[in-house]
């Protein structure tokens, strides 16, 4: 999990980031420094979101009715199981980055500084980015379903209890009543369901970070492109205007 949670304090990453400023590459350290903090917020994240899925899911025990709590118990379990899953897929995507910049820091060392920018280029940064940004995406659809299908089966248990009352009087020479509307529930179900729309908001928050670095990162990449046409059409200039004024050795020495 560290792999994830504590990037910034990998010596591979923090040696890195350093060799990458030091020698001026302050577009391909801004890529690096970008997917590094988002995953370190993002693990932090999960890890909380994990413990309260956990911690409810303790709680269903004290459901009396055994084929709800069976029913509930299921969705939570599946809610924890995927949360578990992408957040496995954030731990390895931590992992890969930190074996590419060890073996950047390895090349750099034997080839110079001319490697780093293939390195940053080969981590593909914006692709994982954009992955990361679909996974939360994912992520936040499943909880928002997951709260609207408890909510729906907290409706269904509060009619189905207004029946079996309305029953219970028609028995007795009673009126039934017309169903009234549903108080506030306090109950479990209420409490898992607001845990799945803070899970939801969780995500939602996740993603627009994921989208606001991949913004910045495409942002860098494009004035990467921007000076290196640059840096061409200078070259292709000055050839050209070696061309149109050529000038003999016994010319430059008189």
């Amino acid at each position: 999990m560290s792999a994830a949670v504590n990037l910034k304090e990998q010596p591979d990453i923090k040696e890195f980031i350093y060799v990458l400023e030091s020698n001026g590459l302050i577009r391909e350290q801004q890529e690096v420094e970008s997917l590094v903090d988002l995953l370190e917020n993002i693990g932090n994240q999960f890890t909380q979101m994990i413990g309260e899925l956990q911690a409810v899911r303790g709680e269903l025990v004290n459901m009396q009715n055994k084929s709800i709590r069976a029913t509930v118990s299921r969705a939570v379990e599946n809610a924890e199981g995927k949360t578990q899953e992408i957040l496995g897929k954030i731990f390895a995507i931590g992992k890969n980055l930190v074996c590419s910049v060890k073996k950047a820091v390895v090349v750099f060392k034997e080839k110079g500084v001319d490697v780093l920018r293939k390195a940053v280029s080969a981590m593909k940064i914006p692709q994982v980015l954009s992955a990361i940004k679909n996974l939360l995406h994912n992520g936040k659809e499943r909880m928002n379903g997951k709260a609207e299908k408890t909510q729906i089966l907290a409706q269904e248990i509060y009619k189905v209890k207004e029946h079996r009352k309305n029953i219970g009087r028609i028995l007795t020479g009673r009126r039934a009543k017309e169903p009234t509307e549903q108080a506030v529930d306090r109950g479990i179900l209420a409490k898992i369901q607001r845990i799945f729309l803070n899970c939801e908001r969780m995500y939602a928050g996740m993603e627009q970070k994921a989208e606001k670095a991949l913004n910045c990162v495409e942002e860098f990449c494009s004035e990467k492109k921007s000076s290196v046409k640059a840096d061409l059409r200078m070259l292709n200039n000055q050839k050209t205007e070696q061309k149109s004024n050529p000038t003999t050795i016994q010319e430059q020495t008189r």
